[in-house]
C-alpha cells in the first residue's frame, strides 16, 4: 500500500508539471469547423442587387508610392498619435498601422544587481559569454516591418485583383490627447479607378485602448457597386510581440467569435522552457496552413499570453468571412471581410472597433462582445478566477502580489485545516501500528497475498485510512494548477515584483534560491512525517524533495512562493501536533 501511495504522489505531480504539454498533445481543441453560408449584403445603404463588379483588394505588402492615372501624386507621410495609454504611428501607405506601443507595459523586467552578478558568475563557470542585457522598451503590438506588410490594410479577402499601389491622402500628421475625456480623429482617403472613394476614419479616446474605425465607401460612378471589402491584420510568431518574452514558452494564438461561439487555434512558437543561464532556445516553425470561416463573426484577434490585437465588427446579424493563412516563415495574415453594396452617388459606412492592449477582464468585458472569453484559465478556471479576485482585492491594501500569494497560502491552509488534522492523526496511528506491521511482514513473508489481506484487516481494526496522509496534498492540485494558470495568463501578475531579486512573479527565480529553499523545507517536512514505510521506501520518500526542487526550478516564482509558504505552515502545524500533550 505504501508503494502505491508513493507512486501515486510522484505521478500526480509529474502530471501537474506537464499539464500544459498534456493539454496540447492529448486534449487538443477540436479543429475549426468551416461553415459555408451564403454571403448577404449589410443593412446599411443596401440597394437592389446588381451584377457584381470585379472584387477589389489592396496589395498585401506596403504600397510604394506609385500613382495611377486617376490619382494625383501623394507623398508618403506618417501620423503620430499620443495618448496616456499608448503611442501609435500610422502611415498613409495603405493607411496602415506601423507601431502601437503600450506606455504602461515594458518588454521585460530589470533584474536586481545581485541576480545579474550571480548569473554572470554562473555563466563564467559554464564558459558562456554574458552579453549586455536587452534594453527595455514599451510593448509594441505591431511586430512586422513595412517591407513585410503592416496591419489594417484594405482587403477583399484571399482572392481578387490588387488595388493599385499608391499613398492615401491624410488630413493631419499628429494627434495628442493628454486627458481621459479628450477625443481625436485622423482621416485617410483614396480614390480608386472604378469610381470608389474610400476613407478610413480613425477615432481615438484619451482613456481607452480601443480605436473606432469607420470604413466609408463613396460611389461616384454611374452604376451600383457591389464587392466584399474589409481589413487585414498581419503578425509574426517568432518575435512574440503579443506575449511576455521573459522566461516562459510563448507563441501566438488567434481566436474569433463566430455565431456566439469562440473558436481558438494555438500556433505555438519559440520555446524557452528548461533553459539554463546562457542557453538559447530552438526556433520552432509552424506548418503552413489556411483556415476559412463564415457566419456572424463579431470579432477576431491575434493574442499572446497577456496582450491582444482584436478587430471587432460593429453590429450583429451580418454575414462576414475570415481567412487566416500562415506560412513557414511564421508569418500570419488574416482577412476579415464583409460584403458591401453601394448605390450610385451614395456612401456606405462599415464600422469597426479595434482593441489593442492588455487582456484585462474588466476592459474586455466593457467592449460588450464577449471579448473576455479570450482570457483562458484552463479547466480549473472556476478556482483560478476567485483566486485572482482575492489577490486583486488584497492588493489594494498590500500593493505587493507576493504578499497576496502568501495570504492565499494562509487562507487555503486554514480552509484545509480539518482535513490536515485528520491526515496527521492517520499518520500518527500508522506509526503506532508499526510493530504489528513488522510482525505481519515476518509471519507472512512468503505469502504476499495473505500479507496484504492481514494489513488491510489491521487498518480496519485500528480505523486507519492508509491514503489519509496523501489527501491534503492531492486535494490542493486544483488550487496549484489554477494558481499556475493565473500566473501565466493574468495581466495583473505580469512583471509583478515581490522583493529583493524576485522582480517578476510570473517568471522563474533568476538565481533559483526560492526553489532550493522550497526543496529544503520539503525535506524537513518529510523527516518530521511519521511513516510506516520500510527503510527502502523511507529513502525513496526522502528523494522526493530533490525531484521536486528540479521540477520547480523553471516554474513561476509566484507558484514556488505559494508552495514554500505552504510547506513552512505545514512544518509549524506538524511540530505543534506532534508535541502537544493528548
Amino acid at each position: 500500500m505504501e508503494k502505491r501511495a508513493i507512486i501515486a504522489i510522484i505521478l500526480t505531480f509529474v502530471i501537474i508539471m506537464l499539464w500544459s504539454f498534456i493539454q496540447a498533445k492529448f486534449f487538443p481543441a477540436p479543429p475549426p469547423k468551416e461553415t459555408k453560408k451564403e454571403v448577404s449584403a449589410p443593412a446599411e445603404k443596401v440597394a437592389e442587387q446588381a451584377p457584381a463588379l470585379p472584387a477589389i483588394k489592396e496589395s498585401p505588402k506596403a504600397t510604394k508610392g506609385k500613382a495611377t492615372p486617376a490619382e494625383k501624386e501623394v507623398a508618403r507621410r506618417d501620423v503620430t498619435v499620443e495618448t496616456p495609454n499608448y503611442s501609435a504611428v500610422f502611415t498613409n501607405e495603405g493607411a496602415r498601422l506601423v507601431h502601437f506601443r503600450l506606455k504602461q507595459f515594458e518588454s521585460g523586467v530589470e533584474q536586481s544587481p545581485l541576480a545579474v552578478k550571480i548569473v554572470q558568475f554562473i555563466d563564467g563557470l559554464l564558459g558562456n559569454k554574458t552579453g549586455e542585457p536587452p534594453k527595455l522598451m514599451p510593448v509594441d503590438l505591431v511586430n512586422t516591418s513595412r517591407e513585410e506588410g503592416l496591419p489594417l490594410g484594405l482587403t477583399s479577402g484571399a482572392a481578387g485583383p490588387a488595388l493599385p499601389d499608391g499613398n492615401w491622402e491624410v488630413d493631419k500628421e499628429e494627434v495628442r490627447l493628454s486627458g481621459p475625456d479628450e477625443k481625436g480623429e485622423v482621416v485617410f482617403s483614396k480614390t480608386l479607378p472604378n469610381g470608389l472613394r474610400i476613407a478610413k476614419r480613425f477615432k481615438f479616446s484619451g482613456d481607452l485602448y480601443a480605436i473606432d474605425l469607420d470604413l466609408e465607401i463613396q460611389n461616384n460612378s454611374p452604376q451600383e457597386i457591389r464587392s466584399p471589402l474589409g481589413l487585414e491584420w498581419v503578425g509574426k510568431i517568432e518575435l512574440a510581440k503579443l506575449a511576455n518574452q521573459e522566461n516562459k514558452d510563448f507563441g501566438l494564438k488567434y481566436a474569433l467569435l463566430n455565431d456566439r461561439k469562440v473558436e481558438k487555434k494555438d500556433l505555438g512558437g519559440t520555446s524557452s522552457s528548461g533553459c539554463t543561464p546562457g542557453c538559447s532556445a530552438p526556433r520552432k516553425q509552424i506548418e503552413p496552413f489556411e483556415s476559412s470561416y463564415s457566419g456572424d463573426i463579431r470579432w477576431f484577434c491575434f493574442e499572446g499570453e497577456y496582450f491582444a490585437a482584436m478587430l471587432i465588427a460593429q453590429g450583429e446579424g451580418k454575414t462576414s468571412t475570415l481567412s487566416v493563412k500562415g506560412d513557414d516563415r511564421n508569418f500570419l495574415r488574416a482577412n476579415f471581410v464583409t460584403p458591401v453594396t453601394v448605390a450610385s452617388q451614395q456612401t456606405a459606412r462599415v464600422p469597426y472597433r479595434i482593441y489593442l492592449g492588455p487582456k484585462e477582464l474588466d476592459r474586455l468585458e466593457k467592449l460588450g462582445v464577449e471579448a473576455q472569453k479570450i482570457v483562458d484559465f484552463g479547466y480549473f478556471s472556476v478556482v483560478a478566477k476567485p483566486l485572482l479576485w482575492f489577490m486583486n482585492l488584497t492588493n489594494r491594501v498590500t500593493g505587493n502580489y507576493g504578499l497576496d500569494i502568501i495570504l492565499i497560502s494562509i487562507l487555503i491552509k486554514i480552509i484545509f485545516l480539518p482535513l490536515t488534522q485528520m491526515s496527521m492523526k492517520s499518520m500518527k496511528e500508522m506509526q503506532k501500528v508499526q510493530p504489528e506491521m513488522n510482525r505481519l511482514k515476518e509471519t507472512y513473508k512468503d505469502d504476499k497475498a495473505r500479507l496484504q489481506q492481514e494489513i488491510m484487516l489491521l487498518y480496519k481494526r485500528r480505523k486507519i485510512n492508509p491514503a489519509g496522509g496523501c489527501l491534503p496534498m492531492v486535494i490542493q492540485i486544483p488550487v496549484f494548477i489554477a494558481l499556475y494558470n493565473a500566473l501565466q495568463n493574468a495581466i495583473e501578475l505580469r512583471h509583478a515584483p515581490f522583493m529583493l531579486w524576485v522582480r517578476d512573479l510570473s517568471a522563474k527565480d533568476p538565481i533559483y534560491i526560492t526553489p532550493i529553499v522550497m526543496g529544503a523545507t520539503m525535506f524537513i517536512q518529510q523527516k518530521m512525517t511519521p511513516t510506516a514505510a520500510d527503510p527502502t521506501q523511507a529513502k525513496l520518500f526522502l528523494l522526493m524533495p530533490i525531484m521536486f526542487t528540479f521540477l520547480f526550478l523553471n516554474l513561476p516564482s509566484g507558484l514556488v512562493l505559494y508552495w514554500l509558504v505552504n510547506n513552512v505552515l505545514s512544518i509549524a502545524h506538524q511540530y505543534y501536533f506532534m508535541n502537544k500533550k493528548v
